[in-house]
């Protein structure tokens, strides 16, 4: 069995979790076996999963196969009983949440205990979680939270009572985690875990690897790896340090672009590693399925569009600065902002003080970013970071002109100057976010200067990533695993 490894899903996703869902699509159209691995607590797992159109028998949560009351027939046809989700919570006195009990949408209950403590330092009281309780019928599993420094907490003296008719105790999550990939290796065969979040995860299933067990393993690269040079050694990225760290013991490396390729292999090379190029594959993260037909521009309002989780990092407010620049030197730009985060508020608040609300719009999360693209001229990215960028694919599948930052790896493989877009130097010191969106201003204002030709470019980009190839290249690269 083939198993995409992650930790979590959500109604709101990343660029890991919209990657696995295309990996998905093209695993079907080749009728190759998969499997969706998820080891986070996610009581509405099965509504999320209907919302991205995810099949009951695609997925495997560890929480509701070690509370299944026919743990077979949940690996091979998914969860049989799904429920509304809903909770009840316990106040007490002061107002505080004490006891929060939930019906999952798979089928069990969970009731979390909360425990309030007074921060003598910080004058305040403390609230968290103390206590997990998850139930079907006889079938337990609980843990309490042990803090570790000021932020960190862990789950331990975890209890599974009822599992295949027997109880278990586990000291720690990682000990439950190897516990749950063992169980997958003995009910499946010919296994590949391709991993694509979770360190824990990819621990467990080296050391499974170390100590004899019949796996392969794919690690699949969704960010920049690399930081920089230090005393001639690499500083890698934290979530790709253990990957590298154990890089013998990794069967294949995914990156999305011919530029990380390239830079992975010339670093590792660099330090001693040999034999690296036979072992990093470049499979992009997204793709086209239709011919693409170059846009023309009715040279009236500039309509700009960026979707993404609305967070930090993606720089959402340069593009509003960005915007209204355009609109004060006498450009009638708009701008449709799709996505949702912890940043709402913060730019709803934003796009008021400027007094931009007619002309730019949060739109929301999509189910459907390239049709709801359809009706925008250019895609706009303030990033400083992509892998791959598959927003930018998805732009690119409308015949979109693009401008953006020009992040590594996403932007310089997708995005060429002149081409079908332009790229906005940038820094990424803070003193510099004023320089930074002068440029993203200026190169979305070049769009327009040759819309329809850039256009054209965009179509010419998209003919190499089309879906069946894409699909071809899974294939492949399974076949060769197998």
């Amino acid at each position: 069995m083939i198993f995409f490894v992650n930790k979590s899903m959500g109604r709101g996703n990343s660029g890991v979790e919209h990657a696995q869902f295309y990996r998905a699509a093209r695993f079907r159209e080749k009728n190759i076996p998969f499997k969706l691995i998820f080891t986070d607590r996610l009581p509405q797992l099965h509504q999320h999963m209907k919302e991205w159109h995810i099949a009951e028998s695609e997925v495997i949560g560890i929480y509701d196969y070690l509370l299944s009351d026919d743990p077979d027939n949940y690996l091979h046809e998914g969860e049989q009983y799904t429920h509304d989700y809903y909770e009840e919570v316990l106040w007490d006195t002061t107002s505080t949440q004490r006891i929060v009990k939930r019906q999952a949408t798979g089928n069990y209950t969970e009731t979390v205990q909360r425990r309030k403590q007074y921060l003598k330092e910080k004058n305040v009281y403390h609230i968290e979680d103390d206590r997990v309780i998850l139930e079907n019928g006889e079938r337990r599993i609980s843990w309490h939270y042990r803090r570790e420094g000021s932020h960190d907490r862990r789950a331990t003296n975890i209890r599974v009572d009822n599992f295949r008719g027997k109880h278990y105790l586990f000291t720690t999550f990682e000990e439950l985690l190897a516990f749950f990939f063992l169980e997958l290796q003995r009910r499946f065969e010919d296994n590949v875990y391709i991993i694509d979040r979770g360190v824990e995860n990819e621990e467990a299933l080296i050391r499974m690897k170390q100590q004899g067990a019949p796996l392969k393993i794919v690690a699949v690269v969704h960010a920049q790896h690399f930081i920089t040079w230090d005393g001639g050694h690499p500083l890698w990225n934290n979530y790709y340090q253990y990957m590298f760290d154990n890089f013998n013991d990794i069967d294949l490396v995914i990156v999305a672009t011919q530029l990380q390729r390239q830079a992975m292999i010339s670093q590792l090379t660099t330090i001693g590693v040999a034999n690296v190029s036979q072992k990093i594959n470049v499979i992009p993260v997204g793709g086209v399925s239709v011919n693409v037909v170059p846009k023309i521009w009715d040279g009236t309002t500039a309509k700009f569009v960026t979707a993404s989780r609305l967070h930090p990092e993606k720089h959402i407010i340069h593009i509003i600065q960005a915007v209204s620049q355009l609109r004060l030197n006498g450009m009638p730009a708009t701008l449709a902002i799709y996505g949702a985060g912890g940043e709402e508020n913060q730019l709803t608040e934003y796009i008021k003080s400027l007094n931009l609300e007619p002309f730019i719009q949060l739109k929301g999360l999509s189910q459907n970013i390239v049709q709801d693209m359809k009706v925008y001229d250019v895609f706009v990215s303030a990033s400083y970071s992509e892998g791959f960028g598959l927003t930018y694919i998805e732009a690119i599948s409308n015949a979109m002109p693009i401008a953006t930052y020009a992040n590594l790896y996403g932007a310089q493989e997708l995005v060429h100057e002149g081409v079908n877009g332009h790229l906005a130097m940038f820094s990424h010191k803070k003193a510099d976010e004023s320089a930074n969106v002068k440029q993203l201003a200026e190169a979305m204002g070049h769009v327009f200067e040759h819309y329809n030709a850039l256009s054209v470019g965009a179509a010419n980009v998209a003919k190499r990533f089309d879906n069946k190839t894409i699909a071809d290249q899974w294939q492949k690269a399974m076949v060769k695993l197998l």
